[in-house]
C-alpha cells in the first residue's frame, strides 16, 4: 500500500506544474470544477480497474485531479474572503467545512462496510456520486472578478512561474514553513496505513475497524473547530504544540506495545496516542493554508500553493518509501518508534531553525519575505 501510495505522490509531483499552468489559464473556479470531475473519473474508474495500467492511469488522474483541485479550492477560497474578518474569515469558513466533511466521513466510515459485505461496488459508486455533487456545487460558484485581467500563456507561465520559484528561495519565512510541511506532512500522510498494520498486530477484530476510525474522524470534526483558538492561544508557538506531540505519540506507542503485558490495556493506550495524533492533525491542515496564503496577492498565491504541493511531493515519496522499508525489516510498533525519534529529531532541529524566521509580528519581516519582487535577472 505504501509503495502504492509513493507512486501516486510520485504522479503528484510530476503534474503540479502542468496543473498550475491549467489553473492560470483556466481561472481557479474553472480548475476547481474540472479537478473535481477528474477526480469523480478516478473513482468509477476504480470499478472496472483489473490491470496493473488501468490502475496507474487512475492514480494518474487523480493526481492531476488533486492538484488542481487543492490549490484552486484554497485560491477560490481565499479570494471570496480576503476582505470578510471574524465568522466570514478564511478560517473560520474552512474550518466550518473541514468540520462538516468529517462528520460525513465518520458516518461513511461505519457504513461501508456493512455496504461492502452486501456489494463492494455500492462504496465506490456512492463515493462517485458524492464527488459528481461537488463538480455541481463548484459549477454555481460565481467567477470572482480579478483587479488585472491579462491573456495567460504556457510560456508565460513557465517563466512566471520560475519567478515564483526564485520569490520563495529568497523568502526566509516561506523557506522556513516548507521545510517544515514538507517533513511534517509526509509523517501524517502515513499514519493511517500504520494503524490498519499496528491494530492487525494487535488482532483487533476487522468488524472493529470501522468504528475505530469513525471515532478518530469525530475527534478530528471535533478538533478543527479549534483550529482558531489554537493559533490564538499559542500565536508562533502553534507548530511546535501541533507538531511534537504526534513524534512523541509515535514513540509511546513503540514502547507501550512492546513493554505492556496486557493487551486490552496496550489497545486502549494506542487508541488514546492515535486519539492525540488525529485531534492535532485536523487544525494544522486549516492552519497551514492561512499560513502559507499570508502576505499573498492574486498573482503569487498559486505559485507558492504549487509549490509548497511539490515540495510535500517529494518529501511524501521519501517517506512513505522509507516507512515502507521499515515495516519490511521491522514490526509495525518498531517502525512507529524509529520514525517518532528520528522525526522528533528532526522536527525540533527545523522549529529551531523557525523561530527567527516564522511567526514575528508584520514589520519584524523584510520587505523581501513577504513582499513580492520582480526577481528577474
Amino acid at each position: 500500500m505504501l509503495y502504492a501510495e509513493s507512486a501516486y505522490a510520485f504522479f503528484a509531483l510530476i503534474l503540479q506544474i502542468p496543473a498550475t499552468i491549467l489553473i492560470e489559464k483556466l481561472g481557479s473556479r474553472k480548475a476547481l470544477i474540472l479537478g473535481n470531475l477528474m477526480v469523480t473519473i478516478q473513482i468509477t474508474m476504480m470499478l472496472f480497474t483489473n490491470h496493473f495500467i488501468v490502475l496507474l492511469m487512475a492514480y494518474f488522474i487523480l493526481a492531476l485531479g488533486v492538484s488542481m483541485k487543492d490549490v484552486s479550492e484554497c485560491a477560490v477560497l481565499y479570494d471570496a474572503t480576503k476582505v470578510c474578518k471574524g465568522k466570514n474569515s478564511m478560517g473560520r469558513i474552512d474550518a466550518k467545512g473541514s468540520s462538516a466533511s468529517y462528520a460525513l466521513r465518520a458516518i461513511t466510515s461505519i457504513m461501508e462496510g456493512y455496504l461492502f459485505v452486501l456489494n463492494p461496488y455500492i462504496p465506490i459508486v456512492l463515493s462517485s456520486l458524492i464527488s459528481f455533487l461537488a463538480v455541481i456545487i463548484a459549477y454555481r460558484f460565481e467567477e470572482i472578478e480579478k483587479e488585472e485581467k491579462k491573456n495567460t500563456t504556457i510560456t508565460g507561465t513557465i517563466k512566471e512561474m520560475k519567478e515564483g520559484f526564485a520569490f520563495i528561495v529568497h523568502s526566509k519565512r516561506l523557506r522556513a514553513l516548507m521545510i517544515f510541511t514538507s517533513l511534517f506532512v509526509g509523517v501524517l500522510m502515513m499514519i493511517s496505513t500504520y494503524e490498519n498494520s499496528l491494530l492487525k498486530d494487535l488482532n483487533v477484530q476487522p468488524q472493529s475497524f470501522g468504528i475505530i476510525f469513525a471515532v478518530l474522524i469525530l475527534v478530528q470534526c471535533i478538533a478543527v473547530q479549534y483550529q482558531d483558538k489554537i493559533h490564538k492561544l499559542f500565536k508562533n508557538k502553534t507548530l511546535t504544540f501541533l507538531a511534537i506531540p504526534v513524534f512523541v505519540s509515535f514513540m509511546v506507542i513503540g514502547v507501550v506495545v512492546k513493554v505492556c503485558p496486557y493487551q486490552s490495556l496496550t489497545i486502549v493506550l494506542v487508541l488514546v496516542m492515535f486519539s492525540v495524533q488525529h485531534f492535532l492533525r485536523a487544525p494544522y491542515w486549516t492552519l497551514e493554508n492561512k499560513y502559507m496564503t499570508n502576505f499573498t496577492d492574486d498573482y503569487i498565491r498559486v505559485k507558492i500553493l504549487s509549490v509548497n504541493k511539490i515540495m510535500k511531493a517529494i518529501l511524501k515519496i521519501v517517506i512513505t518509501f522509507l516507512a515502507g522499508l521499515l515495516l519490511e525489516h521491522y514490526s509495525t510498533s518498531q517502525a512507529y518508534f524509529i520514525i517518532g525519534s528520528v522525526g522528533l529529531v528532526m522536527i525540533l532541529a527545523i522549529l529551531k531553525y523557525m523561530q527567527k524566521r516564522v511567526g514575528l509580528e508584520p514589520e519584524e519581516y523584510s520587505k523581501q519575505d513577504i513582499e513580492y519582487i520582480n526577481l528577474k535577472n
